[in-house]
């Protein structure tokens, strides 16, 4: 027969076990789930990686951008216009043109139609309104040939500027601008254009750039770039920081709108959202999956008008289940939530300056002109 003592601790022993193999089987489970958990996690950034596994690198503007073999840069808005044809259709574009200023304006009038700065170009220089005609508000249009292209500058006599300065700047840029192959990257401070170069340094004029990026293997996938250098650059510095860039924040819009909307605010899934640094760009961002499965990934930086470094406007967009041109008209997304963000961090880590600019840090661009190549 037992004794007391030894009944009791042979019960306290079997008290102790049992949690003890609770915890472990817990333990176990967890550590599956883990496990499977790391398993699509891999997978997911798997199918990421071997889209990634051949990549080059594609300029616009000032910028370059570390991109998947397959992809096409696809040039918006931009200074400079491209059309096909060679020295004998530049008379012709520029009756084209023509036409066009008449029917976009009320009460246009031509003040120039003739040879252009440079040879092989044609300038058009232009009022687009009586008012402008009062204000001398010119719009000067130069147009280049180079090969099977013709570049249209365009500029404009503003802001106090002179008719002699802005006929020398479109001389600079004319005489500036070089064919350049879809897949050179000049090592040169300058702008790429499309099928173009425009060599630069002096990062005083306007800037903007506006671009999309194709993916055949994900077809309802846009990512796209806007840049501004100079925008809300007619606002006094001061107002600027103590108001714009307030208003202007990417994280502020969007508390602003959940406060003016309410309850009719969109309802959406929320996968990641905060400041996010890309590069030296002390920018925000927010990800979100909308309620017909469209991902609506957004990033903006508000930089300082007319810092180059630090451009007034900067962002990049992402969306999933698009087609034809319209956000969420695919039947579905190609993407996961987590191959989405995956993309999307890779496709944003990507994204520097071409060459070094005055202010960028090192990191922040590709290229270094003042050192020799590796």
């Amino acid at each position: 027969m037992l004794n007391y003592k030894k009944i009791l601790i042979i019960s306290i022993i079997s008290i102790i076990a049992l949690p003890s193999k609770t915890m472990a089987n817990k333990a176990m489970s967890n550590k599956k789930h883990e496990e499977n958990k790391m398993h699509i996690h891999t997978k997911t950034i798997k199918k990421i990686e071997n889209l990634f596994q051949k990549t080059k690198k594609l300029c616009f503007g000032r910028y370059l951008l570390n991109l998947p073999n397959e992809a096409e840069l696809i040039i918006g808005n931009s200074e400079v216009e491209l059309f096909k044809g060679g020295p004998e259709s530049l008379k012709n574009q520029a009756e084209i043109d023509l036409k066009k200023i008449r029917s976009l304006n009320i009460s246009p009038e031509i003040i120039y139609n003739g040879n252009g700065p440079i040879e092989n170009s044609w300038q058009l220089r232009y009022y687009n309104s009586k008012s402008a005609k009062k204000d001398n508000f010119i719009i000067y249009r130069t147009l280049i040939n180079k090969g099977d292209f013709i570049f249209t500058i365009g500029d404009a006599v503003d802001n106090g500027d002179t008719e002699r300065a802005t006929a020398e700047r479109q001389f600079l840029q004319a005489k500036s601008l070089r064919l350049r192959a879809t897949e050179e990257i000049p090592v040169t401070p300058g702008l790429c254009v499309e099928h173009g170069f425009i060599s630069e340094n002096q990062y005083k004029y306007q800037e903007i750039d506006d671009i999309g990026i194709y993916l055949p293997s994900l077809p309802d996938v846009t990512f796209s770039i806007s840049s501004n250098k100079d925008a809300y650059g007619d606002y006094p510095p001061t107002e600027f920081e103590s108001r714009l860039r307030g208003e202007l924040s990417l994280l502020n819009r969007i508390q602003d709108a959940k406060k003016m909307q309410g309850n009719n605010y969109p309802k959406r899934t929320l996968l990641r959202e905060g400041k996010r640094t890309v590069q030296h760009w002390k920018g925000e961002e927010s990800l979100i999956r909308r309620t017909d499965g469209v991902h609506d990934f957004e990033w903006a930086l508000v930089g300082k008008p007319k810092d180059i470094a630090n451009p007034s406007v900067l962002e990049v967009k992402m969306y999933t289940k698009v087609a034809h041109n319209l956000v969420g008209a695919a039947d579905a997304s190609s993407l996961t939530d987590e191959e989405a963000i995956a993309l999307w961090d890779k496709l944003l880590s990507g994204l520097k300056f071409r060459v070094k600019v005055p202010g960028a840090p090192p990191g922040s661009y590709y290229i270094d002109p003042d050192k020799p190549a590796q």
